[in-house]
């Protein structure tokens, strides 16, 4: 006598499978679990509207090296309007200082509501002091 063993089709196996990850992927839909994902892979690199502080840091001491080559203040002043510091919008968020020649202090990052107009451009959130 020969015996046969009933088993489940390879087709049936398969389909079990996908619907089970099909059924996964729901759940994570419906209960938000798939937004946290894609949030936190979103999240690697900055955006293109924001500048990082270390990007902030290496404009700023760009530029300071670039003003110690000038004995004018407004030559000084203008170097910073036209430095990448002010065109990336550092100068509105990271907080830095910089030192004229006639030891005046500018004192940049402090919002939107602080600018400094100069004959090559305005330099957005800073004052003199």
């Amino acid at each position: 006598m020969v015996k046969r063993t009933q088993g489940l089709p390879l087709n049936t196996i398969i389909l079990a499978i996908i619907a089970i990850i099909v059924l996964v992927f729901l759940i994570l839909i419906f209960t938000g679990g798939i937004g946290k994902f894609t949030t936190q892979t979103t999240q690697v690199t900055p955006s293109s509207n924001q500048t990082s502080s270390a990007q902030c840091s290496e404009y700023a001491a760009t530029i300071v090296n670039q003003m110690g080559t000038s004995t004018d203040s407004a030559v000084q002043l203008q170097m910073l309007a036209n430095s990448q510091y002010v065109i990336s919008n550092c100068s509105v968020y990271y907080q830095y200082s910089f030192s004229l020649y006639n030891n005046s202090q500018v004192v940049c990052g402090l919002g939107s509501n602080y600018n400094i107009p100069t004959s090559s451009g305005t330099i957005y959130g800073c004052k003199i002091q």
